[in-house]
C-alpha cells in the first residue's frame, strides 16, 4: 500500500465536533487507548491518532478504488441520509440511506 498525503486538517475536526465521544457511562473498555480526557461527562477522542488512521483508511480506500473494486456507503442517520445518497451516486457506488426492519 503506498502512502499518499491527505489534507486532514485538526482544526477542521474540531469544528465538525469530531473529538465529541460517547457519554462516559456508555463505553467500551476497548476505545480507552483513542480517549485522550473526559469532560463534562463525555469522552473526549484523541484526534491526533484519529487522524493518522483516517489517512491510512483513505490510502486503503484510493488503493482498492484503483483496483476497480466496488463500495457500499451506508448511512441512516436523517442528517445523512441526501449525503450519503448524494456522495454514492458522484462516486458511482451502491448505498442504503434508509433503515430496513424486518419482519
Amino acid at each position: 500500500m503506498t502512502r499518499r498525503y491527505w489534507n486532514i486538517n485538526l482544526k477542521e475536526m474540531i469544528e465538525a465536533g469530531v473529538h465529541f465521544g460517547h457519554g462516559i457511562k456508555k463505553w467500551n473498555p476497548k476505545m480507552a487507548p483513542y480517549i485522550s480526557a473526559k469532560r463534562k461527562g463525555t469522552h473526549i477522542i484523541n484526534l491526533a491518532r484519529t487522524a493518522r488512521f483516517l489517512s491510512e483508511g483513505c490510502d486503503l480506500v484510493f488503493d482498492a478504488a484503483s483496483q476497480g473494486k466496488s463500495f457500499l456507503i451506508v448511512g441512516t442517520k436523517k442528517r445523512a441520509t441526501d449525503l450519503v445518497a448524494s456522495a454514492a451516486i458522484r462516486a458511482r457506488c451502491h448505498y442504503v440511506n434508509k433503515k430496513w426492519f424486518s419482519g
